[in-house]
Order: structure tokens, then sequence, then C-alpha cells
């Protein structure tokens, strides 16, 4: 029999079976197996950790396609009122080539149903990009598709001339060209060396705070 050793305890003996193998201690075996508990927190985890990702992958899908079909619908105001532009220039056109047009009598200025004229060019400070200084509120506007298109023309004049001899000092010309096509009803060209330019501004206002300006000039 062991003696007593240290603090007084015993000694466990150890238990050697039949086969000559120690055997382990039933807490042992007890420490070595996993906790059922500790795997479903493990599981846990994960699970809300795909959830979040699936969620975030469902909002960023959602997010592009509503971004996708906005700049669809933009893109397609756009388009409409880019087409409604070709019929400003074109009322512009025979409002200044008609028989009664503007450059019959092209020192006077004139605000028709349709549109606007100027016998001069309008300032263009603010900002200097070309497009004159307008309130286009005050300018008679068009309904085309449910775009509104407003025109204005402008004599690319500096002064309000009509003499010949000031026309090419003061106005933007060309060498007339009595070859010029022109149609039935309007004005044929002038019999003077110069044509004097005439610059159009159309503005359009379509949906969604659509707007597309365009600039044409014509020689007459």
């Amino acid at each position: 029999m062991d003696r007593p050793r240290g603090n007084g305890h015993m000694r466990q003996p150890t238990l050697i079976p039949a086969s000559g193998h120690p055997t382990l201690p039933h807490n042992a075996l007890r420490r070595s197996a996993p906790s059922p508990r500790r795997e479903s927190g493990v599981v846990l985890v994960i699970s809300l950790i795909v959830l979040v990702a699936l969620t975030l992958a469902g909002i960023a899908l959602v997010r592009s396609t509503d971004t996708g079909n906005l700049i669809s619908g933009n893109m397609a105001f756009r388009m409409a009122a880019l087409q409604a532009v070709d019929t400003g220039v074109e009322t512009a056109f025979s409002s200044i080539t008609g028989s009664s047009g503007f450059a019959a009598t092209p020192t006077i200025e004139k605000t028709i149903t349709t549109g606007k004229y100027s016998p001069v060019l309008l300032a263009d400070t603010a900002p200097s990009d070309g497009i004159p200084d307008l309130d286009w509120s005050g300018v008679p506007g068009t309904d085309v598709s449910g775009n509104t298109v407003r025109w204005i023309v402008e004599r690319m004049c500096s002064d309000n001339v009509s003499a010949p001899s000031d026309l090419e000092a003061r106005c933007s010309v060309v060498p007339n060209a009595l070859t010029m096509s022109f149609k039935q009803g309007e004005l044929t060209p002038s019999a003077n060396a110069l044509s004097v330019a005439y610059r159009v501004t159309i503005r359009v206002e379509g949906p969604k705070n659509t707007i597309v300006m365009s600039q044409s000039v014509i020689t007459m």
C-alpha cells in the first residue's frame, strides 16, 4: 500500500486492465467531446453574415436597376426635345424668308405668336456662351409633343442699319448668290451684292426640367 505524500492525500492507483494498457478517467473523455451548444452558436453567426451579404446584394441590384431606368428615361426626354428643335428651326426660317417676314422689314423689332425678332445682336454676358441674354419666359412658345419650343431671331448686326454701305461695316454678311434656292411664296434672293446673316436660337423645354439649346444661321 502506498504511503501518503506531501499534503497527506493518497495517490490514486492506476488500473491496468487485462490488455495491459492503462485506462483513462471518465472525466478525461468528457472533456474531449465537442460542445453541441458551442457549435450551434457558430452556425448562427455564419447564417447572420450570409443573410446580411444577401440583403446588401439585393439592395445594390435594386438601386442599379432604378438608376438604369432613370438614365433611359432622361435619354428619351432629351431625344424628344432634340426632335422638337427641328420644328423651331423650320418655323423661324419661314418667319424670316416669308413674303412678309423679318427680312422684308429687317430694321423693325417684332414679337409674333411663335417667336421673337431683334434687328441687332443681343448682349451675351452672363455667361459669354453665344446664347443671348434673354428672359425666355417672355418669348412665345409652341407646344410640340409635350415640349415647349421657343425661339428668337437676331439680325447679326451691331447697329440697326439698312443702307447697303452700312451693312458691310456693321453686319455679318456673305456675298450674295442669285442662284440660291428658295421656297415658293418666299422672298427671292435680293440683287444686292451682300446677304445679311440671321442667327436663330431655339430653346426647347421638356419634362423633368429637360432643356435643349440649338442655334442656326440663315443668310437672306
